[in-house]
């Protein structure tokens, strides 16, 4: 390995601790907020480590783009999470679909729309803010390595579903 690759390895790897610290830091702080089950936190943790390791180096980032995409990235994931939530909890008002009467069937229809709609229009707003810092190529490796990712975690779930034998996986 040359002077530069050894270099590029060394700074990825320090930004992918410097990330995973700051990470830890904030889920730390929330903890103390709100005090969850203590082991689906620390698997959420690690799991967002992994994340940002992977799609860090599938996108390439460099320390600098880094410094500027990951704050911009997180914020969109919070704003998809306070989306969610807010479907979840309208959601948890309402009966089973098979029990609902028309006019709530009419009122969720309305809410499912009005989630993807609003989520539809925050990815655009948070990629049109990504490709003021990253290329449009890494953007556009960003959505196929979140995809990927997400299968992997899902085949990973599958795995310990079947290894279980239960289907509550740890």
């Amino acid at each position: 390995m040359n002077y530069m690759e050894k270099y590029t390895v060394v700074r990825f790897t320090t930004l992918v601790l410097m990330l995973v610290f700051a990470l830890g830091a904030s889920a730390q702080v929330q903890r103390g907020a709100r005090q969850p089950d203590r082991r689906a936190d620390e698997r959420m943790e690690a799991i967002e480590s992994r994340r940002i390791a992977y799609l860090t180096k599938q996108m390439s980032l460099s320390s600098s783009e880094a410094a500027e995409f990951w704050p911009i990235y997180n914020e969109y994931n919070e704003q998809v999470e306070n989306i969610s939530d807010g479907f979840r909890q309208k959601r948890e008002e309402l009966p089973e679909p098979q029990n609902m009467s028309e006019e709530e069937a009419e009122l969720y229809v309305k809410l499912e729309l009005e989630r993807f709609e609003q989520s539809a229009a925050l990815r655009r707003e948070y990629t049109q803010k990504m490709l003021e810092v990253v290329s449009a190529r890494q953007v556009a490796i960003l959505f196929d390595a979140e995809r990927e990712f997400n299968r992997v975690l899902f085949r990973e779930a599958q795995r310990r579903h079947r290894q279980d034998g239960r289907g509550g996986g740890q």
